[in-house]
């Protein structure tokens, strides 16, 4: 397969995408950036696997470059055997808040970093010695282990990764509407492990957890955890960075 004939038909893509100016998505929301490139390029949403356009992992933001602003690398539940808490049911069960307002009994909706607890307690320490990532709780009373990752499988994860195109759409204000101006893409490769691990400990790779239980119902319902990445920590992370203005193209 021609590798350089993949970049070249996704560069066709988006700059066509890019040329159609700003565009006022139909739902807000915090993915509207997302779907509503997805749409456009008529890419079908998935949140099982990752969302692909001529072999490359497509994903939009509307952070600038050089921001904090965070897109996702993979998902990859712990390995539970391994965790105090054995499934996703357990964890929210445990650490999640009713949300009544939202139709959820149980939730939690929640980002975790390296940096120190949030605000539900959880907070994320690299321990190399065991080749592991582990979530803790931490407490004024108390600090207790939630669940763990091995290093091996978060490697694996690295490596089943396809080369990723990031697009960085431009908020634009139309009528009193947020459109987006779809206008610059970062062409990735694979990510290096050491690389991932170290960004983890510094705490520009978080976890987001993505866990709630319907009133009424008993399963619960994971689209994560997300590990993601700040924008401006790309560089530290991927082997190479292709910058391209699509208007350029």
């Amino acid at each position: 397969m021609n590798k350089n004939n993949d970049e070249d038909k996704i560069l066709q893509a988006l700059s066509g995408l890019s040329k159609l100016g700003p565009i006022i998505p139909s739902k807000g929301g915090s993915n509207a950036v997302g779907k509503l490139m997805q749409e456009s390029l008529k890419i079908a949403h998935s949140t099982t696997k990752r969302n692909s356009l001529y072999n490359f992992t497509v994903t939009a933001t509307s952070s600038k470059l050089n921001s904090s602003g965070r897109t996702n690398i993979f998902a990859c539940v712990p390995n539970w055997k391994s965790s105090p808490y054995k499934s996703s049911k357990e964890l929210v069960k445990k650490f999640g808040r009713e949300d009544l307002s939202r139709g959820y009994s149980n939730s939690l909706f929640c980002t975790v970093t390296s940096t120190g607890p949030n605000g539900f307690g959880l907070v994320l320490r690299a321990n190399p010695e065991k080749r592991s990532l582990q979530e803790w709780f931490v407490s004024k009373d108390e600090e207790s282990l939630v669940a763990i990752w091995d290093i091996s499988k978060l490697k694996e994860k690295l490596a089943s990764l396809e080369k990723t195109a990031i697009v960085t759409a431009l908020p634009v204000n139309i009528g009193g509407k947020k459109g987006f101006h779809y206008r610059y893409v970062d062409l990735l490769e694979k990510p290096e492990l050491i690389n991932f691990l170290e960004l983890l400990e510094s705490g520009a790779i978080t976890i987001d957890h993505l866990i709630s239980i319907k009133v009424g119902q008993k399963a619960a319902r994971e689209q994560g955890p997300l590990f993601k990445v700040r924008a401006n920590a790309r560089e530290d992370l991927y082997k190479n960075i292709k910058r391209i203005d699509l208007m350029d193209l």
